[in-house]
């Protein structure tokens, strides 16, 4: 008679090892979750920025989009179009979820705004504003980059840096 099983000792040396591997893998997939959201926020955001410079470029008209630092809201609405009129004109607003938040914004070459409200536009003929979004969560900062001549937005895992700043700290 041929009798082939596992042992009870084979089969508490795997369940070692199984546990073991999951004790090793658990710290890099909890990083992984908690950083989900904002990387998730940030495809939306670039999703919502390149619908909003193909819409400019469809109708042939300039289009806003407004960004409230502080209370992390979004909108887009014609550049003729005055910026309450987010709740009237039928533009949707975007908020951002819970500890999700804006950073700050770089638009065009000047300084990175980090309260109030600014601006991106996107022109008619198919170019936008140059601008960096700075979004955090925890201890994950993430970028998008719109760039004039390019449809993608570019997003990557940096940290909001002013240069005045870092210029700062490197003379002391």
């Amino acid at each position: 008679m041929n009798n082939r099983a596992y042992t009870l000792i084979e089969l508490i040396v795997v369940l070692a090892l199984v546990s073991a591997m999951l004790l090793i893998a658990l710290p890099s997939l909890q990083d992984t979750l908690s950083a989900y959201p904002v990387w998730t926020e940030a495809r939306k955001l670039a999703e919502r920025i390149e619908e909003s410079r193909n819409k400019a470029s469809r109708e042939q008209m300039d289009y806003t989009l407004h960004v409230d630092l502080e209370k992390g809201l979004l909108w887009t609405c014609r550049r003729s179009e005055p910026a309450e009129s987010q709740d009237r004109s039928g533009n949707s607003v975007w908020t951002l979820p819970k500890g999700v938040r804006i950073t700050g914004i770089r638009c065009g070459s000047g300084e990175i705004r980090k309260t109030g409200e600014s601006q991106i536009l996107f022109s008619g003929q198919g170019y936008a504003q140059s601008a960096v979004i700075y979004l955090h969560r925890d201890d994950l900062s993430v970028s998008l980059t719109v760039l004039p001549f390019m449809k993608a937005v570019q997003i990557q895992e940096e940290s909001i840096e002013d240069p005045q700043e870092s210029s700062a700290t490197d003379e002391e």
